[in-house]
């Protein structure tokens, strides 16, 4: 779903030049596309509200006999009954979040369409620049990964034992040791690289087989400092080929500095028309202050607000959507211990998407919710509860007389001439009923007699049924 919905967000930034301003377009869009989607599954839970008397009464009247309940229930399906019609709506957002997801993670390909080996070229530019940036932030790791560049045995992990003044044995390691408090992320905000700094380390981030001693360099084997192994390894997770992220930390490590940008930009050997594109794109991702690209934490910063508003806009969504079920279908009210669990239940799923995705999709599925609030109350203004009820009973009555039975009557005329009309059979004559009970009964002896090899013989009395 990401490349069809990737054109429509490029149109919506297009107009915009902005990755905020976009999704809240895009999400306008996406809502108005599936309210007929939504306006008919009202419609649809109103008709499968009039059926549940009957449900509830083949449920309890086969409640031993799955078999014979589940085909009770399929003929009710038949005659309109649909326990699945209110699911689409929900599939199909679920659908549009993984869409915009792929989006998300992509602004390059989706909000500037820049060519594959453009991103290529500015993924493994900055990718480089990460790896620098990481290793100056520990001057002892920096020293060690300079010496493996000489000489790759320097950097193996070893232990031995030593016995102190008193005879006490203990085993020390040559593992590095981290500043104290030290978080590597934070630290990387400080750290300017320079072009020196990435000739300094162009043995190691030009090197053919740049992965195979980055893997050197965070394996247990390795005794560079523990937080440093594991930003090295993540650089690798982060930027490689089939990652969904990595635009994203490519554009965010291009943001970090402006020494980065000059060196992404003068490094990465892109033309000036994507040079320039590549740094609107770093300023339109933000939306008043916030990040888009970023993926928000348990943290107290600027994101946090992001699943924040998340929370809030699902639970009033789901508070005023139950709300209008209930004044649509009074026997929800029976129903309350199911409807309250999901009430809880999908701001919580709301959280834990957006504490899993970048912000811009978070500021999507927030947006979403708020645009679903207001349809909810629109489709309660222009098709209130006592509307839809009606209609979805004079569907149930339209349905339940096309259901009727029919059959094919013929009649003759003073001068012989025969007709043939389809009616429903309560229209028929008692007359009508009884010659087409003898034609049933004619049929079926005529059946049974094939079917045992005798002659059929037509009773004198078969005109008297």
């Amino acid at each position: 779903m990401g490349t069809p919905l990737g054109y429509i967000m490029w149109v919506c930034y297009a107009l915009v030049q902005n990755v905020g301003w976009a999704i809240i377009i895009f999400t306008l869009i996406m809502r108005a596309a599936m309210f007929p989607i939504n306006l008919k599954q009202q419609k649809n839970t109103a008709i499968s509200q009039l059926y549940m008397p009957k449900v509830r009464e083949i449920q309890t009247k086969y409640k031993n006999n799955q078999q014979k309940q589940q085909e009770e229930l399929m003929k009710l399906q038949k005659e309109g009954y649909n326990p699945t019609g209110g699911c689409l709506p929900m599939v199909l957002t679920f659908v549009i979040l993984f869409g915009v997801i792929d989006v998300v993670y992509k602004p390059m390909t989706h909000m500037e369409h820049f060519k594959a080996e453009d991103i290529n070229a500015i993924v493994s530019t900055a990718e480089n620049v990460d790896i620098v940036q990481t290793l100056m932030t520990n001057p002892d790791d920096y020293a060690a990964v300079l010496e493996y560049l000489k000489d790759p045995a320097s950097v193996t992990y070893t232990e031995s034992e030593v016995t102190d003044d008193a005879g006490k044995k203990s085993k020390v390691n040559n593992r590095i040791a981290a500043p104290e408090g030290f978080v590597l992320d934070k630290a990387k905000k400080d750290i300017k690289v320079t072009a020196a700094d990435m000739e300094a380390l162009s043995g190691l981030i030009d090197a053919a087989n740049k992965t195979d001693m980055l893997n050197a360099l965070f394996a247990n084997t390795s005794r560079l400092s523990d937080p440093m192994r594991t930003g090295l390894q993540q650089i690798v997770v982060n930027y490689g080929d089939n990652t969904l992220y990595r635009e994203l930390r490519a554009l965010n490590c291009y943001d970090r500095s402006e020494e980065n940008k000059r060196l992404i930009l003068s490094r990465s050997a892109i033309s000036s028309d994507v040079a320039e594109r590549l740094d609107k794109l770093s300023g339109n991702i933000y939306f008043f202050g916030i990040n888009l690209g970023e993926q928000p934490r348990w943290e107290f910063n600027e994101l946090i607000i992001i699943p924040i508003i998340a929370f809030v806009f699902s639970f009033a969504q789901m508070a005023i959507q139950q709300r209008l079920m209930e004044k649509q279908n009074p026997e929800l009210a029976q129903q309350q211990g199911s409807m309250k669990i999901m009430l809880l239940m999908m701001p919580f799923v709301s959280l834990f998407i957006v504490f899993s995705v970048p912000a811009g999709a978070g500021f999507y599925w927030s947006v979403s919710y708020l645009f679903g609030i207001l349809q909810s109350l629109i489709m309660y203004k222009f098709w209130p509860s006592e509307k839809i009820r009606a209609e979805a009973q004079a569907k149930m009555e339209a349905r339940a007389a096309e259901r009727e039975q029919r059959t094919t009557v013929v009649t003759v005329d003073a001068d012989g001439n025969t007709t043939e009309k389809t009616e429903r059979i309560s229209k028929l004559t008692q007359k009508e009923i009884k010659e087409l009970n003898k034609k049933k009964l004619e049929a079926a002896r005529r059946a049974d007699a094939e079917k045992y090899g005798e002659e059929y013989i037509e009773s004198p009395d078969d005109d008297d049924i």
